[in-house]
């Protein structure tokens, strides 16, 4: 589990990727200790061996501990991708993310000195479904497939401009009207969950927006800054996140009326 990632170009790629985000997390761990003193790390196993002074064990163990995870992650995947019973590769996925959410709230507090959860959120989100869709592959990447993957792209586009002015002959079609498709109950039924859940995340969308407004301090404009408005870092904080957000759940909710709208077994 330890050393057979290394048969593997791109995972060897990807597992020394990953390594150093152990590093990271250690020294910003550190160097948040020195700045803001012991009652900012909750860790209370942390701050015990920091407060004692053993800080070089806690580096270590921390950046030890992150490779052979990535290590871990990466043998799992080369070992089970062609599996019969199929490859779990979410839990590994979701210890990266932990621990590079971890390492990057850490990193915006020291530098930005404010409260970077949703930051936090996003990039651990992100990388779950990164790493993820990786560890789930069943063909290894390379710098050739890259290359045919993105000429394949050019020329399906290349083609479609140069067709785009031809006109297709028409075809008599038959008279006969096909019979019509019964629709199961359990179609029907997928696509009543997906409607609920497009309603679902548009009647959340204000309270999502005032938890956003919450964690930016946009909401408590008015107690800190009056009734005049203008830019600043709380401002500016508060927009990038709620514009964020919106996006983000317009997309949901387009994802699910697609996901409704091209249910099989039937059309609307």
């Amino acid at each position: 589990m330890f050393s057979l990632w290394w048969k593997e170009r791109w995972v060897r790629g990807l597992v020394l990727a990953l390594s150093p985000i152990g590093l990271v997390d250690a020294m910003f761990t550190f160097l948040l200790f020195q700045a803001h003193g012991p009652e900012f790390e909750y860790n209370p196993i942390v701050r015990f061996v920091l407060i004692n002074e053993w800080w070089f064990v806690w580096v270590v163990i921390d950046i030890v501990s992150f490779v052979f995870l990535a290590m871990i992650a990466g043998s799992y995947y080369v070992h089970t991708r062609k599996s019969i019973f199929g490859n779990r590769t979410g839990w590994l996925s979701f210890l990266i993310a932990l621990r590079v959410g971890a390492a990057l709230y850490n990193v915006l507090t020291f530098y930005i000195d404010s409260y970077p959860i949703f930051w936090t959120a996003l990039g651990a989100i992100l990388t779950y479904f990164a790493v993820g869709h990786l560890l789930s592959r069943e063909r290894d990447l390379s710098i050739a497939g890259f290359k045919r993957y993105w000429r394949a792209k050019y020329d399906r586009v290349h083609d479609s401009l140069i067709t785009r002015g031809l006109k297709m002959e028409e075809v008599e079609e038959s008279t006969s009207e096909p019979e019509p498709i019964p629709t199961s109950r359990t179609v029907w039924l997928k696509r009543a969950g997906y409607l609920a859940m497009v309603i679902v995340v548009f009647v959340s969308t204000p309270f999502v927006l005032t938890a956003v407004g919450i964690l930016t301090g946009g909401l408590f404009w008015n107690e800190i800054f009056g009734g005049s408005f203008f830019w600043n870092t709380t401002a500016g904080q508060s927009f990038l996140a709620g514009f964020a957000v919106v996006l983000i759940l317009i997309t949901l909710m387009m994802y699910f009326m697609m996901k409704a709208f091209s249910t099989s077994e039937g059309a609307w």
